[in-house]
């Protein structure tokens, strides 16, 4: 180690730091843009171009590297530029550099210290007037960043040697404040600025991405050079005007290796200064709001927008691609590219669309809009989208990100006291809006709007409404994302025995007492009050119910009889109340006091409720309970129409326990009328006859009583009447002797004969209630009626023949 000389001098530079995403590690295999006609070697360095690859120093010893932008292309720095370039340095000695200056020399003839000078630097300083110069051979007007992979105990002296990984810093070579020298005014070591010391080896051989942002002169002609390097920190400088002197600077790439070797290559995805291309991704929500974070679950629009802003070439025929993260999902149908409908190549969780033209300065943008929607998200995650940009001399690939907030956290709420009527069901079962049931409801992301509010499944509703007092209900409150919290809802039930101020609420039923149990004094009046009233207290607000103690309530009895056991019947008013003021609340009370007897009356009526017996009236005590069924007059009368061929139709309902009102009471037994056969004969006679050498007929029988009809039905409908024998006429003592189909019966328009098998033989309508009377009305010999006819020879026993009839009646329809 060579010993550190005295006479140390150092002026300081600016230094800043800008974080720029990670990026990860290039591989062998990747893509570059075309560098033809864009740098030129200078004479006597060994620096190629080899395809899309500059090589900076093959991997061989004492290498020259140094190779910068032709005249035509070089950098205005006038004007912003990016720029992306893959380095590989692959080796340890002693590294390279990307430089921008304003050292033409320098661009045709190589003349530059080697080694540790990496062909940039200089060895010792000189006064040129008043002015301290740097000589003689470094890069003169120039800003290097240094990419140094050997540590020299010289120019490295004051770093650290970051057990031989290397380091990356920016220098200015043509200053003296870029340097620190010995007494002997050689230089000592180079002022490192930003020094970065990475956890690789700087030579390992493997590609990684340097990325330059320029910010063009402000106006104190300050710009700013934010470069990274892959797998490190952002790192920015400020950098004067003067260090250059001008606004247009070449830039290229020197390096050098001594004993030890290294190759050291440079490959671009854009070139600086030739294609400014700016491009933003948006993401918006359903509502069409621009969003950084979203719940899962959610449909999001990609507005990608690329901009061709300058550079000296056109963005030629680009193709773009963007992939997907893995928890993104492509929402098919909706890919536009310029407004238009059009469908990418999706595969991969990849979409891929060609421009098919130049982006330039006269046709410069790009409008790219496509939706996706998160899936399989379990916590918050963060969704991130690579946008490609793939043209003939352009290449960027840029992460754009946006995260779910997983959202678990149902909704929250407070039940606001709702008052409903006392069996009102629908008025919590199928309320069209249950919001107003809440005083403040809320969610961490979906909006009021967007929550849910419904009545929980599997409540009794029936049964809350059915009790006067508070109650509650429950509600259910869910977010668009499914999560759900039920909430406590206070109601109270109430009914016209309810009334309320702003704060207090009363309930109290009307009574009624008998006269004659009327208190006697104002203590037992007042206890006999709050028993029978059931009076109950609550304080409310917004939110609750509280019961008080009724015994709070102020009750005023002025309006009510003076206690006596002799009140008078009628109704009189008490009030119960509480509070005072606005809040003030007061319960007015009916009091009936009743009279102690009663009048009773017992009508009995037919089916027009018109009377058939007179009703029977009495008087008996308010609230006794009477026995219609054992009450003696009652079933006198019930006898009484019973004879007048009426059947009971309806009795009271509560024939049995009749209580007697104040006001009396008034019960009806209904009946109706009925048809049937009030009478008949029970002995038809056709007499003694000769047996006859002819045919005979006898139509004029003897019988012992009419055949009579009674109806008394509401509706005085038609009738018929059926008759039948029971056999044939026979002798009793001698079944055998028969004499068969001799008995008929003549109605108003054929002769029918009788059989053992009933028919109809007569039918009529009563035209007023009462009795119809069939033998005397129509039987005659010239008339209707039984005839019997026997021919001659049926007989062949001489006796008394006999037969059994029956006579039936029936409504006719």
């Amino acid at each position: 180690m060579t010993e550190k000389k005295p006479g140390l001098l150092f002026l300081g530079i600016l230094v800043g730091f800008l974080f720029f995403p990670n990026y990860t590690e290039a591989t062998e295999e990747i893509d570059s843009v075309p560098i033809d006609t864009i740098f030129k070697v200078p004479q006597g360095a060994n620096s190629y171009v080899d395809g899309n690859e500059i090589v900076i120093t093959d991997n061989t010893s004492n290498q020259i590297g140094s190779i910068y932008s032709t005249e035509e292309n070089k950098i205005d720095l006038s004007k912003d530029f990016y720029a992306e370039m893959y380095v590989k340095i692959d080796g340890s000695g002693d590294g390279m550099t990307f430089v921008m200056h304003n050292d033409q020399p320098k661009t045709q003839n190589f003349s530059g210290l080697t080694g540790q000078g990496l062909a940039v630097y200089g060895s010792y300083w000189y006064l040129q007037g008043v002015y301290m110069l740097i000589g003689p051979s470094q890069l003169k007007k120039s800003l290097a960043i240094e990419f140094d992979t050997y540590y020299n105990f010289g120019y490295d002296r004051l770093l650290n040697t970051n057990l031989g990984n290397g380091h990356i810093a920016y220098t200015t070579p043509d200053s003296y404040d870029g340097y620190g020298f010995y007494a002997d005014r050689t230089v000592a070591s180079v002022k490192h600025n930003g020094v970065q010391y990475p956890s690789f080896k700087l030579g390992d051989g493997k590609w990684r991405l340097l990325t330059l942002k320029w910010t063009a002169w402000n106006a104190s002609n300050v710009g700013n050079l934010t470069y990274q390097y892959e797998g490190l920190e952002a790192v920015s400088a400020s950098v004067p005007k003067y260090t250059f002197g001008t606004d247009n600077v070449y830039w290229g790439f020197t390096g050098s290796t001594t004993n030890v070797t290294e190759k050291a290559s440079v490959r671009f995805k854009s070139l600086p200064g030739f294609v400014d291309y700016s491009e933003n991704v948006d993401f918006i929500d359903a509502e069409g709001n621009s969003i950084q974070s979203i719940t899962q679950d959610s449909e999001v629009t990609v507005h990608y927008v690329g901009q061709h802003v300058g550079g000296k070439q056109n963005l030629m025929e680009p193709t773009y691609k963007f992939t997907l993260s893995p928890n993104q999902e492509y929402q098919q149908g909706s890919f536009k590219l310029n407004g238009v409908a059009v469908t990418p190549t999706y595969v991969n969780n990849e979409l891929e669309i060609p421009l098919s033209k130049d982006l330039s300065s006269t046709d410069s943008k790009v409008d790219i809009q496509f939706k996706v929607k998160d899936s399989g998200v379990t916590q918050d995650t963060d969704l991130t989208l690579t946008a490609h940009v793939k043209a003939k001399n352009f290449l960027s690939d840029n992460d754009f990100t946006y995260k779910i907030t997983y959202d678990k956290e149902a909704p929250t709420g407070t039940g606001k006291l709702t008052f409903i009527d006392a069996g009102d069901e629908q008025a919590l079962a199928n309320a069209t809006d249950y919001r107003p049931f809440l005083s403040e409801y809320q969610d961490n992301y979906s909006a009021k709007d967007k929550i849910r509010v419904e009545l929980k499944p599997g409540q009794d509703i029936a049964a809350l409404v059915k009790t006067v007092g508070p109650s509650s209900v429950q509600l259910t409150l869910t977010d668009e994302k499914g999560n759900a919290r039920d909430v406590t809802v206070p109601i109270f039930i109430q009914n016209q025995d309810v009334v309320k101020s702003s704060q207090y609420i009363i309930y109290g039923k009307d009574f009624s007492v008998n006269s004659r149990n009327y208190p006697t004094t104002n203590a037992a009046l007042r206890s006999l009050i709050f028993e029978q009233t059931e009076l109950k207290l609550w304080q409310y607000d917004d939110v609750s119910v509280t019961a008080m103690n009724n015994t709070q309530l102020n009750l005023s009895m002025d309006k009510l009889p003076p206690t006596s056991n002799t009140a008078q019947a009628g109704v009189y008013e008490a009030t119960a109340s509480y509070g005072s003021g606005t809040a003030k609340v007061a319960k007015p009370i009916k009091v009936t006091v009743i009279p102690s007897i009663a009048p009773v009356s017992i009508q009995f009526v037919d089916e027009n409720n018109q009377p058939i017996v007179d009703e029977i009236t009495f008087e008996s005590n308010v609230e006794e309970s009477i026995d219609l069924t054992k009450n003696e007059q009652v079933l006198e009368k019930l006898k009484a129409v019973k004879a007048l061929n009426y059947v009971l139709d309806t009795s009271p309902t509560d024939e049995q326990n009749l209580l007697v009102v104040p006001e009396g009471v008034t019960r009806k037994y209904t009946f109706k009328g009925t048809l049937f056969i009030q009478s008949a004969p029970s002995s038809i006679n056709f007499g003694d006859q000769n047996v006859s050498a002819f045919d005979k007929t006898y139509a004029n029988p003897e019988y012992d009583q009419d055949l009579i009809i009674w109806d008394n039905r509401q509706t005085l409908g038609t009738w018929k009447i059926t008759l039948k024998q029971s056999q044939d006429f026979s002798i009793p003592d001698d079944p055998s002797q028969k004499l068969p189909d001799v008995l008929s019966y003549q109605t108003a328009g054929e002769e029918k004969m009788i059989s053992t098998d009933a028919q109809e033989v007569f039918s009529s309508k009563h035209q007023s209630s009462g009795k119809y009377d069939i033998s005397q009305e129509t039987w005659g010999p010239e008339k209707q009626g039984l005839r019997l006819n026997v021919p001659v020879g049926s007989v062949k026993q001489i006796g008394k023949y006999e037969t059994t009839l029956t006579w039936q009646i029936e409504e006719a329809y």
